[in-house]
């Protein structure tokens, strides 16, 4: 089994209006992922942190030059703020709007009941709003391509995960873009009309497809793959993780156009969430420790450049860099006895 525990935490969140037959979607999801761990289950909260690049000085010498697996920067992390602060399950932050406000997916509860809501945070006013706020748990939430809206993770009250797009001014979903395709956990946009997709199964499959198509199912490119799916900067290709054995998960390539993949470089151990930043260097997180790792480099290991043990103790799950680059979210368990 993969350590794909947040998936069956979340995926299966509860509706308000969950009937018996959701229930039993719910129960076949969270059986696809394995044990979740204390710290999470505890909650989370979303650090926010100044983000810049240190130039690494030239090698001294050709042997020292072979030896680095360094890139041509150092990310520099500084400034760090919670921007919130809740025992629930928070998570999947995503820049949007220019920087002007992250958007993120946090768990509430009323009436004994609890599902997953998109809230948005104004960097401005530093406040957060639901805006979704609807009778159904929603997640996932990704800028669409016009910029007026959010794709999201929709689930039914028959418990099916849909990608749905979400007006972006009143939090109303609008429309549901892949009729045919269920249980879909994570996407990244390609391009106006296509989207990559985690579709949950076994294995976990990761598929193209095209949205407004009442059949379209998608092409499987590859399986056994992680929930972090990334345009890679200044490419053309797209990234995502793989698991390749019990130990061992890679980042791997794929090209939409030729519906290609390939490795790129093996993950370091205990990890298979990542991001990138607009530079061009892909960061991971084991336990409260960044690395990074540059794309352009051919580099075949990952560079420690952070320990942020002292916002971060209980160890980060994702991260997201901001478009312009200049600031980073990240996801900090909270230790189980808080």
């Amino acid at each position: 089994m993969s350590k794909l525990r947040e998936i069956g935490k979340l995926t299966p969140l509860l509706s308000r209006s969950r009937s018996a037959s959701s229930l039993l979607a719910s129960a076949l999801l969270c059986s696809l992922a394995s044990v979740a761990s204390a710290q999470t289950d505890s909650g989370s909260d979303i650090v926010i942190a100044s983000v810049s690049y240190e130039l690494v000085e030239p090698a001294s010498s050709q042997s020292e030059a072979n030896a680095r697996t360094a890139s041509a920067v150092n990310i520099k992390l500084n400034g760090f703020r919670k921007i919130t602060d809740t025992a629930s399950y928070t998570n999947q932050p995503y820049f949007i709007n220019s920087d002007s406000a992250l958007a993120y997916t946090q768990m509430v509860t009323a009436n004994s009941s609890s599902q997953t809501e998109i809230f948005l945070y104004d960097f401005a006013t530093s406040t957060s709003r639901n805006l979704s706020n609807s009778l159904t748990s929603e997640y996932s939430p990704t800028p669409t391509p016009d910029g007026k809206g959010l794709s999201v993770i929709r689930v039914n009250s028959e418990g099916k995960q849909e990608l749905w797009y979400l007006q972006l001014d009143n939090g109303v979903a609008k429309q549901n873009l892949l009729p045919a395709v269920e249980p879909v956990g994570y996407h990244v946009w390609d391009g106006l009309s296509e989207v990559l997709l985690f579709v949950l199964g076994e294995p976990h499959t990761l598929r193209i497809a095209k949205i407004n198509q009442q059949t379209e199912q998608g092409r499987v490119l590859d399986t056994r793959i992680g929930p972090s799916l990334w345009a890679i900067p200044d490419s053309s290709l797209f990234s995502y993780s793989k698991q390749v054995d019990d130990t061992t998960w890679q980042l791997r390539s794929v090209d939409t156009k030729n519906k290609t993949t390939a490795a790129l470089v093996n993950m370091p151990t205990g990890s298979y969430y990542y991001a990138w930043s607009p530079e061009g260097y892909a960061v991971t997180a084991v336990e409260n420790k960044l690395y990074q790792w540059q794309y352009a480099s051919g580099a075949t290991k990952w560079t420690e450049f952070a320990d942020v043990s002292a916002v971060c103790s209980a160890g980060i799950s994702r991260l997201s860099f901001s478009q312009q680059g200049n600031k980073i979210a990240l996801v900090c368990n909270r230790p189980a006895a808080e």
